[in-house]
């Protein structure tokens, strides 16, 4: 399991063997930005991540690195922070395909079709 550690909204770092990465987003999602860097580093899609900020869990169950590499945020200004499953040509190579909204994040509710708004942190 790689533990992620979120600091603030846009920035999260995690360790691959002896390096310390650090993700810095501007937008979008902090940790399918970093699944998709660990996927880069050569990290096993099947890796699970433990997202944690300030020592506690903050989204439950964890996940897989290929589950979240799926992912793709888009923000609305009417609902907020929509999750997007990416397309098959946009998903790097070790993304999970996602296809149904139990694959989606824990506490989701569906909003037209395969986007989800995040209920959680």
């Amino acid at each position: 399991m790689i533990r992620l550690d979120l600091t603030g909204s846009t920035v999260a770092s995690f360790t691959v063997g002896d390096a310390r990465h650090v993700v810095d987003v501007r937008q979008g999602c902090v940790t399918c930005t970093a699944a998709r860097e660990m996927l880069k580093l050569g990290v096993d899609p099947a890796e699970e991540i433990d997202v944690q900020r300030d020592g506690k869990r903050v989204l439950i169950p964890c996940k897989s690195v290929g589950w979240w590499a799926a992912l793709t945020v888009v923000e609305d200004a009417e609902r907020g922070p929509i999750f997007r499953l990416l397309t098959s040509t946009e998903r790097p190579h070790g993304a999970k395909s996602a296809s149904r909204v139990s694959d989606c994040p824990e506490g989701a509710t569906p909003v037209s079709g395969s986007p989800v708004r995040e209920g959680i942190a």
